[in-house]
């Protein structure tokens, strides 16, 4: 797998670039305020854009959407639960509904698709081999805010469980780089992630109070 991690835009945004070595095809995930250097990463690799991926909708992570579909023509995936924020707020509209458990095939390559609600209702984690990319429900020893319109506190606590019970060796790639590192593991995030420490909802939603430091 080419996995390439980009960081673009004022706020650490990470950007994600997923090609398949044989059929030379790839994916964008979340393409957001630079797609032009998005656009040359994958042709100085030698691959054609055929899928963006989105792990939600907010605008930092789907400005360069329209750019990307008109110069490849790719379809755009994201969860059914977001499709609303696409099609009436931030055009062009989804053209994939994912589900939990679904997937997304680029050539050789399968891309899982994990709902962890929490930062918006439809955001997701994107599993492809021993990647996932977590977009703003997990960063590098934080997690996403969850006092958003849309956002649910009790679903990231859930969402943070579901994510746990994944192996240990998996690497993790934030949708921002607000972490002391780019991306960490699974089992890093177990001992380090404060968040993930707690065992009650009840303990998690004190947590993750306004006043509490969640990025």
């Amino acid at each position: 797998m080419i996995l390439r991690q980009l960081q673009v835009g004022s706020i650490g945004n990470f950007n994600y670039l997923i090609g398949d070595p044989d059929s030379r095809t790839a994916a964008l995930v979340d393409p957001a305020w630079e797609p032009e250097r998005l656009l040359g990463e994958a042709g100085k690799l030698g691959l054609t854009v055929t899928h963006i991926l989105l792990t939600h909708c907010h605008s930092d992570h789907v400005q360069a959407n329209g750019p990307v579909k008109d110069a490849t023509g790719a379809a755009i995936h994201v969860h059914r639960a977001e499709f609303p924020y696409l099609k009436h707020f931030l055009p062009p509209p989804g053209d994939v509904a994912m589900e939990d458990g679904g997937s997304v095939r680029i050539g050789s390559l399968e891309v899982r698709w994990l709902h962890t609600p929490g930062h918006s209702p439809g955001s997701s984690c994107l599993w492809v081999e021993n990647a996932l990319i977590t977009g703003d429900t997990l960063f590098v020893n934080s997690i996403g805010r969850t006092d958003f319109p849309g956002s649910d506190p009790r679903e990231m606590f859930a969402s943070i469980r579901k994510l746990r019970a994944l192996p240990d060796h998996l690497t993790i790639y934030p949708g921002h780089h607000y972490g002391p590192t780019p991306t960490s593991t699974i089992g890093e995030q177990k001992r380090h992630n404060r968040f993930w420490q707690v065992d009650t909802v009840e303990e998690f939603l004190a947590m993750t109070q306004p006043d509490n430091d969640i990025l």
